[in-house]
């Protein structure tokens, strides 16, 4: 498998990966660089065109490698193990809902120092610093990436969603109630259950979580 691929996407069709993601639109919905061979479709186990419960996992198989896979999860089984293992994690989740490999070592400035890895807390160093792969917005908006560091208030591990709708006429970044009128869709720990949810932007909240939007191109 080729890394580093950025495939180019609307906010519309970011939206779109995310709502199929949270179970809201299907496979022939997504765009034209997913791929759908009904042979691999198989092998990844899907039986039907909704998105399969995806499970989370922070360390290694933790997904977004591959923007034209038909979802963000890595299959893996374990030695000696038949059962087939569907997971990612947060970051994984909105590499693939924003069209780009989380490993972008040609992309990813030196001062970062995470080796062309992006997670929560890599993408706020950039963002904080020259903006090279992710611009900071001032309010939320659809389409883009809300993320908070690792350490944050109630984040021993940073998180991150996708945006995919803002209810709030004005936004106060001080008010939890302009919090709870965002849209999220996330890839969370939500153990024993499913990862792959919408929720709202309110765990967010308190954390002096960024609004980003990815400018990496093809």
């Amino acid at each position: 498998m080729r890394r580093g691929v950025v495939v180019p996407l609307t906010t519309e069709q970011i939206v779109t990966r995310a709502l199929y993601l949270a179970g809201k639109a299907t496979l022939d919905d997504l765009d034209e660089h997913i791929r759908r061979d009904p042979a691999e479709l198989e092998r990844m186990g899907y039986t039907s065109v909704k998105c399969p419960d995806l499970f989370y996992l922070l360390k290694q198989h933790n997904g977004g490698k591959d923007p034209t896979a038909p979802d963000p999860a890595d299959r893996w089984s374990k030695p000696g193990e038949a059962f087939v293992n569907r997971t990612v994690d947060c970051s994984g989740g909105n590499a693939w809902m924003h069209g780009f490999d989380r490993y972008q070592p040609q992309r990813m400035p030196a001062y970062v120092g995470y080796d062309g890895w992006w997670n929560t807390d890599s993408k706020i160093i950039d963002a904080k610093g020259k903006a090279i792969c992710f611009e900071p917005l001032p309010r939320p908006e659809p389409g883009c990436i809300v993320t908070c560091a690792s350490c944050s208030p109630g984040h021993r591990v940073g998180h991150e969603g996708c945006v995919v709708a803002v209810h709030a006429l004005e936004w106060d970044p001080t008010e939890r109630t302009c919090w709870e009128l965002v849209d999220v869709v996330d890839c969370a720990q939500r153990s024993p259950g499913k990862t792959n949810k919408m929720t709202t932007a309110r765990g967010w909240f308190g954390t002096g979580a960024m609004f980003l939007r990815s400018t990496m191109t093809p």
